[in-house]
């Protein structure tokens, strides 16, 4: 097979095999016949090895190894660095509520199950009632996979090293396709690049979304399917862990696995349509094998399934698709003073956020497409590539964030399953077929553009490493002493709820995973289909504008919650001190907080406009 003995090395240092081998290393089983891009090479070695070190060169296992540490070595060294130096420390994009929600999903998991609890229900957040978290993303799989060290050393740990290693672990997931699919080292290093490292992946890297971050099972399922097509596994085989990463997918999050299961239908039928009748049968059994998989997956699902569809399911979301001009526009300051491209990028929401393909990725596709036509896979990318790109596009087409007009597929987005989903996020699996075609363009080039490979592959890697933003990091943790020293079990009883007030998004749900769920928190940012603008109760947030009305609405709110203490960033000190000492709350500082103990509200006093305007207060 390709993936056991063919050394892998790029070009210049394959073994060299006949049309005739080439073609019996591939298969009949495989349906590739002597694909162009997909034979061996066949020029002479440039240098020659010891059989012995050869072969141990070629392993598979090593190329891997190797490919996902350098992966690491590139993008710790140069990007996440700091999240392994201060691995303890909060410390990415603490503006917002999305890294602090991962490092509680973190830590609920490991806990629910040691208590016996109910992992799709919470009463720790949205208390006293609680909150249903079947349709919240709670990255259950990576919760679970990193629970040792979670319950060692703490959810924050757990977190900024998932941050800090997920895109190269995708990469290397991209890397065992295109190796797998090419046979050599070097093509598919640049393949899993482009993947691993696309704007997708670091865009979401940045806003700590590690469930979508981890993107890896999408390229392993593909190579599965490919290792069967090959007879590498049995069909027995291929179910099982077909089932299993379809399953973990579901769990790691949803809307990625609804994606994968529209993706894997619209793969198969172009494959049917391009298999011709030679390996329409191979294309039929591999469809009949993937629905068992997912049948399969679904009864594992079970359970979490009918839980959820018991539970109200988040509001539609707002529909966010890809803007046209994000596939050749970078981030801002990455245009080389281009104005039309730095026009493009600016604004509060740049077009290319995790969208950006570049120039160079597109001209190699293009030149594949038309060099490499004569191959099945190369004719199975190019027609997959611009459908994903369109479905990106969603229901309204915009160009440098202009609307240009709906599109004829519009009223597909107000349909039950679809109106919740983003389109840009099927991106995803643009970039992994863009993935593929770099890597079957490097290993094996029409020899007319055979010169073109190396130095478009490094404009490639160029377009991704000018493309890399800074990790948007704190340079303290935004944990304070209040909870990381412990004196909160001096200050709150156990079980207690408490409001926590602060600047820092999810502030509440972040002190209460270091504590290890010692209080229960009112309020809580889950996602914006659920929650309201803040991780604050609504009471709470509207008296940051303070009326009359809304002092009686959050008094009441503190005796019908039984808050037992709001806890006040020492941070947000001077925006809330004062509305408080109106209202009758007395304070007290520890350990860079004020903690306000409410007592059932008893000193609490109505407020009129007079009392209000006495001193002006500052807004949240």
């Amino acid at each position: 097979m390709i993936s056991q003995d063919d050394g892998g090395l790029g070009a210049d240092s394959a073994l060299r095999v006949d049309g005739a081998e080439a073609k019996d290393a591939l298969g009949d089983h495989a349906g590739l016949e002597a694909d162009p891009a997909l034979q061996l090479a066949v020029d002479e070695p440039a240098f020659t090895l010891p059989a012995a070190r050869r072969s141990w060169l070629a392993s598979p296992v090593l190329q891997g190894a190797a490919a996902l540490g350098i992966y690491l070595a590139v993008w710790v060294s140069l990007v996440t660095r700091r999240l392994l130096l201060h691995a303890s420390q909060a410390q990415l994009l603490q503006k917002s509520p999305d890294p602090n929600f991962y490092v509680w999903s973190l830590r609920w998991w490991p806990y629910a199950v040691a208590h016996g609890l109910n992992p799709l229900y919470s009463h720790e957040i949205a208390a006293p009632t609680g909150h249903a978290l079947a349709w919240i993303t709670t990255t259950s799989p990576l919760a679970l996979l990193t629970a040792p060290l979670t319950l060692t050393a703490g959810p924050v740990v757990s977190f900024n090293l998932l941050e800090a290693v997920a895109l190269p672990v995708s990469g290397w997931a991209a890397f065992v396709l295109c190796r797998r699919l090419t046979g050599k080292f070097w093509p598919a290093l640049v393949g899993g690049a482009v993947f691993g490292f696309s704007a997708y992946e670091m865009s979401h890297n940045g806003a700590g979304q590690i469930n979508l971050t981890y993107s890896l099972l999408v390229p392993l399922l593909a190579y599965f399917m490919v290792v069967w097509w090959q007879g590498s596994i049995s069909a027995r085989t291929f179910v099982i862990v077909a089932a299993l990463a379809i399953a973990a997918q579901f769990f790691l999050f949803l809307e990625t696995f609804a994606d994968l299961t529209a993706f894997l239908a619209l793969a198969l039928v172009l494959g049917l349509v391009l298999a011709g009748r030679q390996y329409r049968a191979e294309v039929l059994r591999l469809t009949r094998l993937s629905a068992v998989a997912y049948l399969i997956a679904l009864v594992l699902v079970a359970p979490y399934l009918a839980y959820a569809l018991t539970t109200t399911p988040p509001k539609p979301a707002k529909i966010t698709a890809m803007d046209l001009a994000s596939l050749v526009v970078p981030q801002l300051g990455r245009t080389f003073r281009i104005s039309w491209l730095t026009s493009a990028a600016a604004g509060p929401r740049p077009v290319s956020a995790g969208c950006y393909v570049g120039i160079p990725l597109l001209v190699l596709v293009l030149v594949l497409a038309v060099t490499g036509w004569s191959s099945r896979i190369v004719r199975f990318l190019t027609a997959i590539l611009p459908i994903i790109i369109v479905a990106s596009l969603g229901p309204v087409l915009y160009v440098e964030r202009h609307r240009e007009g709906k599109l004829p597929w519009a009223p597909l987005f107000h349909l039950p399953l679809v109106r919740n989903s983003y389109p840009s996020r099927l991106m995803l699996f643009a970039f992994l077929a863009l993935a593929v075609a770099t890597a079957l363009f490097l290993a094996n080039p029409a020899r007319r553009v055979a010169w073109l490979r190396w130095p478009l592959a490094v404009l490639v890697l160029a377009a991704i490493a000018l493309n890399v933003p800074a990790l948007p990091l704190v340079r303290h943790t935004t944990v304070p002493a209040f909870i990381s020293t412990g004196q909160y079990q001096e200050q709150l009883a156990p079980n207690e709820i408490v409001v926590v007030v602060s600047d820092v998004g999810n502030a509440g749900m972040l002190w209460q995973a270091e504590s290890g769920f010692y209080m229960r928190v009112a309020g809580g940012f889950l996602n914006a289909g659920v929650s309201h603008r803040t991780d604050l109760p609504r009471p709470v947030q509207n008296l940051s504008h303070a009326t009359p009305t809304r002092v009686a609405r959050f008094e009441a709110f503190l005796r019908a919650s039984k808050i037992g203490a709001i806890v006040l960033d020492a941070r947000r000190a001077p925006a809330w001190a004062g509305i408080f000492a109106k209202i009758g709350l007395t304070g007290h500082s520890v350990g860079g907080v004020v903690v306000y103990p409410v007592n059932g509200c008893q000193a609490c006093r109505s407020l009129d406009w007079a009392q209000l305007r006495g001193k002006k207060t500052a807004a949240a």
